[in-house]
């Protein structure tokens, strides 16, 4: 006799019982066990053998979803296929079809890279493949095409945000690269997409503010110097920017590792910098000296500026942009990012050469070889750079605080 929906809701197992079955015909049953579930079951006979077949577990599978379910069954052992066989070649191929989505596929791609980025870089990227590239995330690596990419690089110009197209369509090329290697695909969209033809100019750039004026460069420095108010490592990090060149993020994930006494020279690896490079600051004797105090009392932590609420990561992003607002020297005067301007600027006045400034300054110079082969490049003139850089640095302030002119 068939059952009921308010039989299948009431029945439980009686006591002293593992498990009942009740019929609802046709060998359709429910298995009802003592700790209360209730399984559905379709028992048939398939090349001379019986066996049974789970079809789901009330109430999720209700029972006209579990008559549905064991009428399609039947529907295959009428035409020789064994049900059991097909769900599980159902289940094979969706999880194939899965594995060849593109978010898949990009985040074993990620996976794979991301030891050799910074935590932050690793971080950015994953945000462009989940959050980004959510237009074809989606879809079967295969089907993505060149259209596909265009619209979504016209979505994120239309978002606002079109600088990070290039970005995201090199990360995305990568992907298809990965794809490609391990036979997911035969072909690659975003190779040679003409992107300057699908987006729109880029405004020019605007270069970040900096001061670049002696007198103005004497007062800022005095205060940062001499204005002690706030957290220990933010004040030190301000300090030390303006005489090591480095990028802000280049400072705030500074490690104890990378600072060399010894050879006063600090050696930041390939993955922390902009341009993928190794990268050395020879010290001067001023930065030296800051340093050590510094480790007297962040020496705990495996990072030189560590935040004040957790060690083991960097003091907050904007935190050295921040402290230059709380001196009062708004966005449109001195930004973090603008000391290296500065000290590009007044060093080309002061007649140092073009390529050792940008050495110090981690910019591409020379050729691919010369670059890869020689990270030393320049260094005897760049230690005597950085000295007197952090010299001038010193006399500026005493020369423009004690009233005298330049």
């Amino acid at each position: 006799m068939a059952l009921t929906v308010q039989e299948v809701k009431n029945l439980s197992c009686p006591d002293g019982k593992s498990q009942i079955k009740r019929s609802d015909g046709n060998n359709l049953f429910l298995l009802v066990k003592s700790g209360g579930s209730k399984l559905w079951r379709l028992r048939f006979r398939y090349a001379g053998k019986y066996q049974e077949m789970a079809l789901g577990k009330y109430p999720s599978i209700s029972l006209s979803e579990a008559r549905k379910l064991a009428e399609e069954a039947r529907a295959s052992l009428i035409h020789g296929i064994n049900p059991m066989d097909e769900r599980r070649e159902r289940k094979r191929a969706k999880t194939i079809s899965k594995n060849k989505l593109f978010e898949t596929i990009a985040l074993k791609w990620w996976e794979q890279q991301k030891d050799s980025w910074s935590e932050d870089h690793a971080a950015r990227v994953k945000r462009w493949l989940l959050v980004d590239c959510k237009y074809i995330s989606n879809l079967h690596i295969e089907e993505i095409d060149a259209g596909h990419i265009t619209e979504l690089m016209l979505a994120i110009e239309e978002s606002g945000t079109p600088k990070k197209a290039p970005n995201i369509l090199a990360v995305i090329n990568r992907v298809f690269g990965y794809a490609l290697a391990h036979r997911l695909t035969r072909n690659n969209p975003a190779q040679g997409l003409p992107l300057g033809d699908i987006l729109k100019p880029l405004p020019k750039v605007k270069h970040r503010a900096a001061i670049v004026k002696p007198n103005e460069l004497a007062q800022l420095i005095k205060d940062i110097d001499t204005t002690e108010s706030g957290n220990y490592c933010t004040v030190e990090a301000l300090k030390l920017i303006p005489r090591v060149f480095l990028r802000p993020t280049e400072i705030r994930n500074l490690k104890w590792e990378y600072v060399d006494f010894e050879d006063a020279l600090i050696r930041i690896p390939a993955e922390e910098m902009k341009r993928g490079r190794e990268h050395l600051v020879p010290m001067s004797k001023q930065v030296v000296q800051q340093l050590k105090s510094i480790k007297a009392v962040t020496g705990y932590s495996e990072l030189v500026f560590p935040n004040q609420r957790d060690s083991s990561k960097p003091i907050s992003k904007n935190v050295l942009t921040n402290r230059l607002r709380d001196l009062g020297y708004p966005a449109d005067v001195m930004s973090a990012h603008g000391f290296r301007s500065t000290a590009s600027t007044i060093l080309h006045e002061k007649g140092w050469e073009h390529d050792v400034i940008e050495v110090q300054l981690a910019h591409l110079t020379g050729t691919a070889t010369s670059r890869a082969y020689n990270r030393s490049i320049y260094l005897a003139e760049r230690k005597k750079l950085m000295q007197e850089w952090a010299d001038y640095l010193n006399e500026l302030v005493q020369r423009y605080t004690v009233g005298t002119s330049a």
